[in-house]
């Protein structure tokens, strides 16, 4: 197994970083070893046997499978700890476990088998509709790292969530957003919130989650030559519906922002979790002038003892928002937060400490690397873009065969300069970008018109300076070639 490694001078970073590293390495599953099926706490020993296939684990670690909605949490951090073939297998068997345009929410780890606790007795399986449309966006975001040609299974259901499914689920208020009312999970339920009061029959995760999906859906058929069925304007109607309803008017200030709809039609206001603060983090809310408060908000309510989740799974997507926003220094100070309770009980017992919860490890992972250097992959068309935003106290970061298209890249910045190793088998333009604190960013979409810094050969590396880097709308200065082995500047290169 291979997969990236890290240097800072912040001792808090590598020490977050190795622990996460190494945490989320124990919890991959061998390919081809022999466990039982539908293991969880009402059944230690589970049912039978089956033979394996290669993954990892995403979710409870009492449970003998893994989560669609924690799998598409975990696939970027996998992917720099290379693992290609685990993410690809898995997202190939949610694909395949697709039943009326709803893929199994768990499955066993031999990839086939749903997960028993999460199927009811009549055969219904737990439905929750952020993930379907998550799903989708991991999908295209796994493509932008790898290069590798979505099949065209993947490609259908991409586009079928976005279309057909949403209509399919758009019958009793049409407006173009997908509905769900339970009463339970196996009914299907709008939110990731499984019990919110009111109950939500369209949820701010919901269409958050089905904005996004929208706008990857778009990217991914964009990529592949000759894809159909994918009608322009959809996500544009998402956000300008979410404008003028479930946010009400932009200019007044007083308004609350809408977590989600009842089925009777009322609006509910209130703190929902996920419900608040994924119209966020998927870019809903961009350009909202609520938008400050509102991150605010959120970043009080997750830390106050009253209203914090109490599952530290939950409190992942933290260091996510505030990155995509470029809030370092908020972003970091969530991730240490999220490793200071690594030891503390977690709520559900069978689970043991917050830190052994597969979502916690391979997140950090992520954000340590493709948050803080602000890697914006897109191997399909051989191009990184990258924003980096150093938290105060971490003078350098130098990450080393991050996984990227068909070989790996090495970045490391400080505060003056960023450099890039291509060590893939292609030549690579670079562009390095500043963005605005405040301006929201989703790495895994389309960033046209900033010209390349440079076209980086393979094996080649070059030094950018950050000093004078323009915004998005630009490029930053020429750059020039460094040493062939990436290390921060002002550091002594490695040996």
């Amino acid at each position: 197994m291979s997969g990236v490694s890290l240097r800072s001078g912040s001792r808090a970073l590598v020490d977050l970083f190795e622990w996460a590293v190494d945490t989320a390495r124990s919890h991959v599953v061998a390919d081809g070893a022999t466990g039982p099926l539908d293991v969880d706490e009402r059944h230690p020993d589970g049912h039978g046997s089956a033979r394996y296939a290669a993954s990892y684990r995403a979710g409870y670690g009492h449970r003998s499978g893994y989560y669609l909605r924690d799998f598409c949490h975990q696939a970027i951090g996998a992917q720099l700890l290379g693992l290609q073939r685990e993410n690809s297998g898995m997202l190939a068997s949610f694909v395949a476990s697709v039943r009326d345009g709803w893929p199994a929410w768990a499955l066993n780890f031999d990839g086939t088998t749903p997960l028993a606790i999460d199927v009811a007795a009549d055969g219904r399986r737990v439905r929750e509709l952020p993930a379907v449309f998550e799903l989708v966006e991991t999908m295209q975001s796994l493509h932008r790292w790898t290069g590798a040609a979505p099949t065209a299974d993947d490609r259908a259901f991409a586009v079928h969530a976005v279309t057909g499914f949403v209509a399919a689920h758009d019958a009793e208020r049409p407006n173009g957003i997908a509905e769900a009312g339970g009463p339970t999970i196996f009914d299907g339920v709008a939110s990731y919130d499984e019990s919110p009061d009111p109950p939500f029959f369209e949820a701010g995760d919901g269409i958050g989650a089905q904005y996004a999906a929208t706008r990857h859906a778009a990217a991914l058929a964009a990529d592949s030559a000759g894809a159909v069925g994918m009608p322009g304007g959809l996500a544009e109607r998402i956000r300008r519906l979410y404008r003028e309803s479930w946010s009400r008017d932009p200019a007044d200030r007083d308004d609350a922002v809408v977590s989600g709809w009842t089925r009777e039609g009322s609006p509910a206001t209130g703190w929902h979790r996920e419900a608040t603060w994924f119209p966020p983090l998927k870019g809903l809310m961009a350009g909202d002038p609520r938008l400050p408060a509102e991150l605010d908000r959120i970043d009080a309510l997750c830390r106050a003892s009253a209203t914090a989740p109490r599952n530290v799974e939950a409190l992942t997507y933290l260091p996510d928002l505030f990155w995509r926003y470029g809030d370092a220094d908020r972003a970091f100070a969530w991730m240490q937060r999220i490793f200071a309770r690594r030891e503390h009980p977690h709520p559900v017992a069978g689970q043991g400490a917050d830190g052994t919860y597969p979502e916690v490890s391979f997140t950090l992972v992520a954000q340590c690397v493709a948050g803080i250097l602000g890697i914006e992959p897109d191997a399909p068309r051989r191009r990184v873009a990258l924003a980096p935003r150093l938290p105060r106290g971490v003078p350098f970061v130098d990450a080393r065969d991050i996984p990227f298209g068909d070989g790996g890249i090495d970045v490391a910045c400080d505060r003056d300069e960023v450099r890039f190793r291509n060590g893939t088998s292609v030549p690579l333009e670079l562009r390095v970008v500043r963005r605005r604190r405040g301006q929201f960013r989703d790495p895994h979409l389309p960033d046209e018109g900033i010209a390349a810094d440079a076209v980086v050969a393979p094996g080649e590396s070059v030094a950018v300076s950050r000093v004078r880097a323009r915004s998005s709308s630009g490029s930053a200065v020429p750059a020039r070639r460094a040493p062939r082995r990436c290390a921060p500047a002002g550091s002594a290169p490695s040996t």
